[in-house]
């Protein structure tokens, strides 16, 4: 039987914020098109925004003429 090693994409790391006063880090799994992220922390996985990205530009701005 072959097995076919395909390479994982390197998204590198990212912080998300869980609370006012938590945070948690770790290598990116999985990007959601709405601008979060998904981490791996070694015990779980948590999805959030984050916190070393700025916020996306909403998809109506462009629509009616409107700078960020």
């Amino acid at each position: 039987m072959i097995h076919a090693i395909i390479p994982k994409q390197n998204r590198g790391y990212a912080t998300i914020a869980l609370s006012a006063y938590q945070s948690a880090q770790g290598p990116v799994l999985r990007e959601f098109c709405d601008g979060r992220v998904m981490i791996d922390t070694g015990r779980s996985q948590l999805t959030g925004r984050p916190m070393n990205q700025p916020p996306q530009k909403p998809a109506w701005m462009p629509v009616f003429g409107l700078a960020y």
